[in-house]
């Protein structure tokens, strides 16, 4: 099975191969894929980095040569939003955090067969503390708007969120709040959680319908609407604005 590469800053991955179908999910520029269907010019996919399947459109994705697969086994993951530029082109791509630089070195890096040259600093400082960096990380995402599938910050989910997050950090976790929530360590009282922490909440059928990542003192970082930081006590997430409880509050689970 063929090995695929997103070139492209964002990719729609849908239900069924169809530009009308429901976006399912992203995936961002760098990240990897196995084909396992092909139909007209679309592909079946199944993300290398969390198993999630759907249909993209071949047309904004490129194929990883099977003499260069090895190079892209080493990546870094920008935690900013930045320029590059393809060689021999003359137009900027503006890329997100969280896409994956495969084989960078010396501001350069590569996606399939094409090289890229940074124009400005995919990668800032980081703070040696991973709780503290995963809050500086979640915050540049405020104000990002709620789209259904998105991990971007022109438009990102309440796991969306989560997952590329982590995947900033360096950890990989499962793509939708329903299997996130199978993971980690639970925390059995809310005076006991940590920044990082990932809070989950379900539906009057007790499903698990949102997930939010704990910042300091007990508030929490979710998309809802659109990004925003609101209050989290036991009882669920207290809207500031509306000044009532938005989401109720099933269980936190510790991953870092």
């Amino acid at each position: 099975m063929n090995k695929g590469i997103v070139n492209q800053s964002l990719v729609a991955v849908r239900r069924d191969p169809s530009e009308s179908s429901e976006m399912i999910n992203q995936l961002l520029f760098g990240e990897s894929f196995t084909i396992i269907e092909s139909y007209t010019s679309w592909y079946r996919i199944i993300s290398n980095h969390d198993s999630y399947e759907g249909w993209l459109d071949s047309k904004l994705v490129g194929i990883i040569p099977d003499d260069l697969i090895s190079k892209h086994n080493t990546s870094e993951i920008a935690n900013t939003l930045f320029l590059a530029k393809k060689n021999n082109s003359q137009h900027p791509i503006r890329l997100c955090p969280g896409s994956t630089l495969s084989g960078f070195e010396n501001d350069q890096f590569i996606a399939g067969s094409n090289t890229y040259q940074c124009i400005e600093n995919p990668i800032l400082d980081k703070n040696e503390n991973i709780q503290e960096e995963l809050i500086r990380v979640a915050k540049q995402f405020v104000n990002s708007p709620y789209l259904w599938g998105g991990r971007s910050p022109y438009g990102i989910d309440c796991s969306g969120l989560s997952q590329v997050v982590y995947k900033i950090l360096g950890i990989a976790i499962p793509r939708d709040a329903g299997q996130q929530v199978k993971i980690g360590e639970t925390v059995n009282f809310i005076n006991m959680v940590q920044p990082g922490d990932l809070a989950f909440f379900d539906n009057e059928e007790e499903i698990i319908t949102h997930v939010g990542i704990i910042v300091d003192n007990a508030r929490i970082i979710h998309s809802s609407g659109y990004v925003r930081i609101d209050n989290l006590d036991h009882q669920g997430i207290y809207n500031i604005e509306s000044q009532n409880y938005s989401h109720k509050l099933r269980v936190i689970k510790r991953i870092l």
